[in-house]
């Protein structure tokens, strides 16, 4: 894949628009858009690990809730004939018909919100930057265009003397920016705030000894 070519455009399950480029060989823009909102913003590979990860997240809360109402409906079931006389079936066809609606809706959430993610993070903080739907739109297109960034990151890294101390820097000023712009939460950049922090103070101590 060519450099001109690196471009890589996804739509999710919740209709949201995904468009990441690299430009220049070394600045990844990603573009977010959904029916509410747009979000713009750019990231320096050098402020990325090498490889990306991939991550089955599961939205175990709609399958626990779907196993829950179907337990329910099978409790209600065998335990409410014994205090229903009149219109007995009705009730019974009520409770099963808003039961069985109700676990498939959940099971129905439960299979639209699961999905692998492949994910980018931060060098130093772990921060998670850059957050893609594994195979979309194609499993040929998303491998090819994932080993080329990755290939890209590895060959800048390679190449460019940047101290330790450079980086870090680099690294709090990216998430700061995307902390500001609503990317990643306060809670996120504190904590990798504090991760970075560190990484100086055993810069210093190092170069101390």
């Amino acid at each position: 894949m060519a450099e001109n070519e690196l471009v890589l455009k996804q739509r999710n399950k919740s209709g949201i628009n995904v468009q990441i480029k690299l430009v220049g060989g070394r600045e990844l823009q990603v573009f977010n858009k959904s029916k509410n909102a747009e979000q713009v913003y750019s990231i320096d590979v050098l402020s990325l690990q090498d490889k990306s990860k991939k991550i089955l997240f599961i939205a175990w809360k709609w399958i626990i809730a779907s196993f829950g109402f179907f337990l329910v409906m099978l409790l209600l079931l065998k335990i409410a004939p014994n205090y229903l006389d009149s219109n007995k079936n009705l009730f019974l066809g009520i409770i099963l018909l808003v039961g069985t609606a109700s676990s498939i809706f959940c099971f129905t959430r439960f299979w639209k919100n699961t999905s692998t993610k492949q994910i980018f993070y931060s060098r130093n903080a772990h921060v998670p930057i850059i957050i893609l739907n594994a195979g979309n739109p194609s499993k040929e297109t998303f491998s090819s265009f994932i080993d080329a960034v990755e290939k890209r990151i590895k060959k800048f890294r390679k190449h460019m003397n940047v101290s330790e101390d450079k980086q870090l820097t680099g690294e709090m000023k990216m998430l700061r920016r995307l902390c500001d712009n609503g990317i990643i939460t306060k809670k996120s950049y504190e904590g990798a705030k504090a991760k970075l922090f560190s990484g100086f103070e055993s810069n210093f101590t190092s170069r101390e000894k």
